[in-house]
Order: C-alpha cells, then structure tokens, then sequence
C-alpha cells in the first residue's frame, strides 16, 4: 500500500536535493508531500506546501517577513514564525492521513524547522532528519531517527546522491515496515534510576504475571506525559520520585543542565492526575542529589561538606538533608492531593535507595523521617499512605507496591 512521506525543507537551498529525494520515493510506489519552509531567495522547485502558505500558519506573511529581514532583523525571528508554520501544517497533514513519515533535510536552520513539525506527532509515527550538524537540543529526548552526513547537502554529486539515496531508503523501509498488531495489555508507566532498579525489575516481574505490561523512565517524566496524554499509559507507578528534588530545590540554571533542556520545568505527572490514573507514588532516589559528568571538587560549594558517593567515574551523589526533604515532602503531598483518581504513596522505611540503606555512605533515618513527617502532615485523608519496615530495593516493598496497586485498579 502507497504511504505519504512528508520533506520539510528550504527549497530555496535544498530544492535539487529534494527533487532527488522526490524521485527515489516516488519510484518505489510512494507519495511526497513537499512543506517548503524558506524565507529568503526564490524556491528552485515547487512545494506542494508552499512557503507563503507556511508563513500563514506561524502567524505573519511572508511579505512581513521577508521585509523585516531587509532591513536587518535577526534571522531566527523569521525561523520562529516558520517552526510555527510548520507545526501546525505537518500535525494538520497527519490529523487527515495524510502522513505516514515525516523527514527533513539540511543544516543547524533545517533540524530546527524538521524536528519542530515531528515533535508534534505521535511516537511511532516514522521520523528522518539528515544533517550536517547535530544540535542534541533539536532531538531531545524525541523518537527521532537522524542522519549525520559528512559533506554538505549541496550539489547533487555523488557523495550526496548516495546520502540522500541512504535517507530515502531509511524512511521508505519505515514506513513500509508493519506495525505489530499491539497486545491488548493494559501499559503501565514507571520511573527508575540506577540505585532503584531492582525495585522496577521486581515490580514490572510482578505486574507481567497480573496481565500488564511496563514501561521505565529514567527518572524524567516528559515523555510519559506525553504518553499519557496521548491515551498509551493505563497507570502510573512512581518509584523514583528523583525528579522532584531538582525541581522544588534548584535555581532555574541547574534544572537545565541536569535536564539537559532549556525549558524550566517544577511540575511532573500532571498528566496522570488530569486523566485520573490509578498512581502509586514512592520515594525512590529523594535521598539524593545527583551532579553527573563531574567529581567530587566540581560540584557546587553548597553541596561540599556533605556525605556522598560516586555512582560510576563521573556520577557524583550527594546526600539530601533533613529541611530540603521537607520541602519535597510537602510537593509530593500536594501533588497527590490534586489527583483526580485514585493515589498510594508508599514509603520503604529502611532506605529510598541503593545508596542509603543501612552500611551505605548516604543512610540517613533522620533525613527520610523528615520527609515522611512532612508528607504526611499535608496529604489529604483521600490518598492512602502506607509505610513498609524494609529497603526500597526489597522483595517486601515490591509485593507492597503491586498488592496495593491491585487495590487501586481494582473495578
């Protein structure tokens, strides 16, 4: 069956190229939709989406535009009218069906205006961008398939041709390829760091037994709220709260760095309380503060002085105190209170992580009871809160989490 593949491109730039492209995909039974999102200069070939027309939907005309940057105004303004333009074209051609992949083609300008129209789609949906530089901050954390190409995509001499003949080929085979009639096993959401991995391993073992599937997030919970909101998550099991220390204690600078996004983020899993999920909260890896990529002389003054360990040669962990779990204690709670479905928070009372139990460089039992004191003083009698005399890590917390999960879905 013919598939529709989507090239974002400036055709004034790349236009030969993705006339080649066009051919190749075409001669293998495919179709093409052109979205041309240049500015300036006059489009080698014609976009079936045309740039005047790309301008429109960011918000401005292309007249206004290009005028503006006559007389000298930066160039990235334009570039954001067009991101616009294209997010909305590329979601409209998909919400139609009139997208099967979507791929883009170009430099540092092109990845920006590519991968804004594919963060808009679904994940799964086939995704291709082919670049002459990587810029990890236009991929995030996006199921995005890149091609980084040597030489520039200018001229179609063999070097090119054959880039280009490898991308076409890429997105045609995943376009192509058929999709798994999905199992009709209700997919449960979890978050997991390395110092909680053995909880997860032991849970999601559990959960398969019970008839669910699992899916782990490395303690950033931007993608499963994604997935919530798009209807692919049943539940939320939280064992590694982690990322909530970050975002309640630290200043805007290093919630970047640690996210790796420019965006300031200090609420999660908004998405499960909105659409009423059945959620168990735990306090995995709130023991901790947690500086990768550097050693113990390189982390702030402020966290100096402190218990701490390496996780690995370049992962430092450093211990939380008593008046900052108080803080993340009162969050949690206030997130708990604001679900709309049911809610557990469990608390293992011998340690939140591998690196505190009892022997451990971070055990602290004053530091995790004041947490749990701080907690509990806000809940709200509506979220049931359980405390379970073992490690996070522990055979008995697992069958905690899952036997108080079973009460939670329980129809």
């Amino acid at each position: 069956m013919a598939k529709t593949i989507v090239i974002v491109a400036t055709l004034d730039t790349r236009g030969d190229e993705v006339k080649y492209l066009k051919e190749i995909i075409e001669k293998k039974g495919h179709r093409v939709i052109i979205v041309d999102a240049g500015v300036m200069g006059k489009p080698i070939i014609k976009g079936d989406v045309p740039r005047e027309k790309v301008a429109e939907a960011g918000g401005k005309s292309l007249k206004e535009l290009v005028e503006a940057a006559e007389k000298g105004a930066d160039r990235f303004e334009a570039t954001k009218v067009m991101i616009e333009g294209v997010k909305k074209i590329v979601a409209d051609l998909y919400s139609k069906g009139k997208l099967d992949g979507v791929m883009s083609l170009g430099g540092t300008t092109a990845a920006a205006l590519g991968t804004s129209g594919m963060k808009v789609l679904p994940i799964g949906v086939p995704k291709l961008l082919v670049t002459t530089f990587i810029d990890p901050r236009s991929i995030g954390d996006e199921d995005i398939a890149v091609m980084q190409t040597p030489v520039d995509l200018v001229g179609l001499n063999k070097v090119v041709k054959r880039t280009l003949s490898n991308a076409a080929g890429t997105m045609i085979g995943m376009v192509e390829q058929e999709i798994p009639e999905a199992e009709k096993k209700p997919l449960v959401g979890m978050t997991v760091l390395g110092v909680t991995t053995p909880c997860v391993q032991k849970v999601m073992s559990r959960l398969e037994k019970r008839g669910y599937d699992s899916v782990s997030f490395h303690a950033k919970t931007p993608m499963l709220d994604r997935l919530i909101k798009e209807g692919n998550i049943d539940a939320v099991i939280d064992v590694t709260s982690f990322e909530t220390v970050p975002m309640v204690l630290y200043p805007p600078e290093y919630i970047s760095m640690l996210m790796g996004a420019p965006e300031v983020r200090r609420v999660r899993l908004e998405s499960a309380n909105e659409k009423a999920l059945p959620q168990i909260i735990a306090p995995g890896g709130l023991d901790m503060h947690i500086f990768p990529g550097t050693g113990i002389d390189q982390v702030p003054s402020e966290f100096k002085g402190r218990a701490w360990t390496m996780h690995g040669p370049m992962v430092v962990l450093i211990r939380t105190t008593k008046e900052e779990l108080e803080k993340v204690g009162k969050n949690i709670a206030e997130r708990a209170n604001k679900a709309k479905g049911p809610v557990a928070i469990i608390i293992p009372l011998r340690g939140f992580s591998e690196a505190s139990k009892k022997g451990a460089p971070l055990h602290d039992p004053e530091a995790d009871r004041a947490f749990i004191d701080a907690l509990k003083g806000h809940v709200e009698e509506k979220v049931k809160v359980v405390e379970v005399d073992c490690h996070i890590n522990d055979d008995e917390f697992a069958d905690q989490v899952v036997g108080t999960f079973d009460e939670l879905t329980a129809k």
